[in-house]
């Protein structure tokens, strides 16, 4: 996919960041273009004329984000600091105000608040938009056409769409009028009820904390699962679990053997039971309604299936001082069928050449030298999808 060139904004100011909305003239639709980029939903911003820049759209923000460089590249005014938390927990971030800023040739702000992070957004993308842009004026995010369009005085009648009550929700440890209100709504997961925070920035479709996930029986030693770290702000939130549930129901649509993200025992995210992240997400239209505080989603009439990708070695690696160990192995996994064990060590590889070599497409053939205690042995498996 191509990088989307901006056009010519209209005179509109719209909430993005901390700030408030000043309102269009009476039924004025302001659309703004948006686009799929990498397993993401992003739109192209300029900041006082600079760019476009390309910022993905974070339903699980409460605060807009930016790349600290690009902060720093484009001179923009520091406020001090922000207290924030995230997956790895606390963080305090610098904040910044960037003037004239328009996102995706449509919504204009004057002035936006944005915290500065030292990367972490990935290739192309230099920022991050919050849950404001949907949940501070009635808006679609209409990923099926390409657009997120924002109607100031009310959006017109919903028809084929389901409606989740009680969806837009302050709750933010930055305080209530000081973050953007997020989304929320119920899934099923294997018949039981979970609270989640709906998050188009996060890329799988199911994630669950750590105790719901023993709950649901889905932690559990004996059923096959492949490691998998989570990150963000604050930093690691440890090294959590993919396995498959029987199934999942969401919005009225049921989703069969889903892939589940189980998070670890030390991940901090916080508030909710789950997330249900932008594979699932993506196959709907989100339209917020927010004088009830409703999210309505409409199915795609073609929506992609869900993303099936994970570790197909089952295998964790850490790099502790001079020497690579095995810290997780999954169970049912082609690293344990092999014999590989937790504490064995990974010899004759640097820990971006041992990372690479057990990463890559079904059926990639896996070489390693294993040391146990003071024996080495080569070990072969192939990558398999085992879940």
């Amino acid at each position: 996919m191509q990088r989307r060139d901006v056009l010519s904004g209209f005179a509109f100011t719209l909430i993005a960041g901390l700030a408030r909305p000043v309102l269009a003239q009476e039924g004025r639709v302001i659309v703004s273009k948006i686009a799929l980029l990498d397993g993401r939903v992003v739109t192209p911003v300029t900041i006082a004329g600079n760019g476009p820049y390309l910022f993905l759209l974070d339903t699980g923000g409460a605060g807009s984000l930016i790349d600290a460089k690009l902060a720093r590249e484009l001179k923009l005014q520091s406020t001090g600091s922000v207290r924030t938390r995230g997956v790895g927990g606390q963080a305090v971030l610098g904040s910044y105000t960037a003037r004239d800023v328009i996102f995706g040739g449509g919504a204009r702000q004057p002035v936006v608040s944005l915290s500065a992070i030292d990367g972490g957004f990935g290739p192309r993308v230099r920022g991050s938009l919050a849950a404001g842009i949907l949940t501070t004026v009635d808006s679609d995010l209409d990923i099926e056409a390409g657009e997120w369009r924002a109607y100031p005085d009310g959006r017109p009648e919903r028809v084929g769409f389901v409606k989740l009550e009680r969806a837009i929700r302050s709750d933010s440890i930055l305080g209530r009028n000081a973050a953007s209100p997020r989304l929320y709504g119920d899934i099923q997961v294997n018949g039981m009820v979970l609270d989640c925070l709906l998050d188009t920035g996060a890329p799988g479709a199911i994630s669950i904390s750590y105790d719901n996930a023993r709950r649901l029986g889905l932690w559990d030693d004996a059923r096959p699962f492949t490691p998998q770290a989570t990150s963000g702000i604050g930093g690691s939130g440890g090294i959590g679990r993919i396995v498959r549930a029987d199934n999942a129901l969401f919005a009225g649509q049921r989703f069969d053997r889903p892939l589940v993200l189980l998070r670890g025992p030390s991940d901090g995210a916080r508030g909710h039971d789950g997330i249900v992240g932008l594979s699932m997400l993506r196959g709907f239209n989100l339209s917020t309604e927010v004088r009830t505080r409703s999210l309505w989603l409409q199915r795609h009439s073609d929506a992609a299936p869900l993303l099936e990708r994970y570790g197909m070695s089952g295998l964790w690696l850490e790099n502790k001082g001079n020497e690579i160990r095995v810290a997780v192995v999954g169970t049912g996994s082609p690293a344990s069928a092999a014999g590989i064990q937790v504490g064995d060590r990974i010899a004759g590889l640097d820990f971006r050449s041992a990372i690479a070599s057990i990463t890559g497409p079904p059926g990639k053939s896996v070489e390693l030298s294993v040391a146990s205690g003071d024996q080495t042995r080569s070990v072969r498996f192939a990558l398999t999808p085992f879940l």
